[in-house]
């Protein structure tokens, strides 16, 4: 008979992702099923050459627009899980309802559902989730899932689920009869308000009917650079955290994680000529360590961190504050995809082509300046133009830098989205320069059949 342990993590938790790493240590698993869809099992392989942030896209074929991403950051648990398994030589594979299934459903129907750690963190006195997860987990070094297990089961006792969510875990609960098939030790990883639902005792008749009622498409999958920015709850992302920049911050600090924080904080604010000195930084630790003394919490967590800095470091400057947020807290980290990872030709050629002209995805805006009476500047040019075409705005034209027709500046930034419409440009041709041939010719022939008509 298998051993199961079911780990119920909070997605991007720094603090759910080192108490996984022990109890994965510990457990040593055959296998790990890890919360994903379940037909990206294929794109296990390339973990080790992935630089995360990264996502996982899913798209239709034959209509781009219906794509949907699963992004991991280091301190995502479910990317520590992959990169264990991969490091210890494990299957791991994906549970959740595949991108076949929940794509062929409309946005309507694939609803987003309730916060279950909202309802925890307000019956605890918390107005904010976040803050009362951080004091539970991020900063408790011990094996805390028995009591998120029953914790959810508490929140979960009167039902009530949506459908997307009752469908998500009939097929979790099918993947996971399978994989017991196979193997003895089992390790599951999946948001905390699933694992009620995978201990629960269902019919595999039940689940099957309930499945068995989904309308499937045909689907790709491939891994996409994501970024921090992207990651934030603020970009719109549902599972987004509010401080990306200090998540990965606590998760990969050894030790000390607040005199780190702060003095990487002091950097920042001299990279861009605020004086900062070490003795701000020592003033702000001390601040910093007092709130969180005032206010019973174990170790000053982001709000302490931010009242020291905008009182001290900044100097009750807002401006630097809100600095501070968007380099720091949130910040600006782009994942990396190698090129062996699938991609269309389209991508491929896109990719080649920004190596040799010198021109780097960055989730920050960069601007470019551009000689154009030079071949390397003339090149550029040409081919930001070829991508705006083609409805990739990589580059947006911000006129010119000089008095000369001979100039032009462009300023640069790589949004994850892109991606999409990297996959939809594929349709127009292999490579870049074919791909907007053919798209301008079409334009030029739907606007010669409009001016015969």
């Amino acid at each position: 008979m298998s051993e199961i342990r079911i780990y119920g993590i909070r997605h991007h938790g720094p603090g759910s992702a080192r108490s996984l790493l022990r109890a994965l240590d510990d457990f040593a698993p055959d296998a790990i099923l890890i919360e994903g869809p379940a037909d990206a099992d294929a794109m296990v392989s390339h973990v080790a050459g992935l630089k995360p942030p990264v996502a996982l896209l899913a798209w239709v074929i034959g209509e781009p627009s219906r794509a949907a991403f699963w992004p991991f950051a280091t301190f995502s648990p479910e990317w520590q899980a992959l990169d264990w398994a991969t490091r210890n030589s494990r299957p791991a594979s994906f549970i959740d309802l595949p991108s076949s299934l929940g794509l062929a459903r409309s946005r309507e129907e694939r609803t987003v559902e309730s916060d279950p750690l909202g309802l925890l963190a307000g019956a605890a006195g918390y107005d904010d989730p976040e803050r009362w997860w951080e004091d539970l987990v991020e900063q408790r070094d011990e094996n805390v899932f028995d009591v998120i297990a029953e914790a959810m089961a508490a929140v979960r006792e009167n039902g009530g689920d949506d459908e997307e969510t009752l469908l998500r875990e009939a097929h979790m609960r099918k993947a996971l009869r399978t994989a017991k098939r196979a193997h003895e030790k089992i390790a599951v990883v999946c948001g905390a308000y699933h694992v009620p639902a995978l201990t629960a005792k269902v019919k595999v008749a039940d689940d099957n009917a309930l499945l068995k009622q989904l309308p499937k498409v045909k689907t790709q999958l491939t891994w996409v650079p994501w970024s921090h920015g992207r990651l934030a709850a603020s970009s719109g992302y549902g599972a987004g955290v509010r401080s990306p920049g200090w998540y990965h911050h606590l998760f990969a600090a050894p030790d000390r994680p607040v005199e780190r924080w702060l003095t990487h904080v002091g950097a920042v604010l001299r990279e861009h000529d605020l004086p900062t000195s070490s003795a701000h930084v020592i003033e702000g630790i001390r601040l910093a360590d007092a709130l969180a003394v005032l206010r019973g919490r174990p170790m000053p967590g982001l709000s302490e961190v931010q009242e020291a800095t905008l009182a001290v470091l900044c100097e009750g400057s807002d401006l630097a504050l809100d600095l501070v947020t968007r380099e720091a807290i949130v910040g600006e980290l782009l994942g990396e995809v190698p090129d062996d990872v699938p991609r269309t030709p389209f991508d491929a050629d896109l990719t080649a082509t920004a190596r040799r002209l010198r021109l780097k995805q960055e989730a920050a805006e960069k601007e470019l300046d551009l000689d154009l009476r030079k071949e390397s500047g003339l090149a550029r040019s040409c081919f930001l133009r070829r991508l705006r075409i083609l409805g990739i705005d990589w580059g947006t034209p911000a006129g010119s830098s000089g008095t000369g027709t001979f100039k032009e500046t462009w300023r640069l930034l790589w949004e994850p989205e892109l991606s999409i419409a990297v996959v939809d440009a594929s349709r127009w041709g292999n490579t870049v320069e074919a791909a907007a041939a053919a798209r301008l010719l079409d334009d030029v022939g739907d606007l010669a059949g409009g001016t015969r008509g």
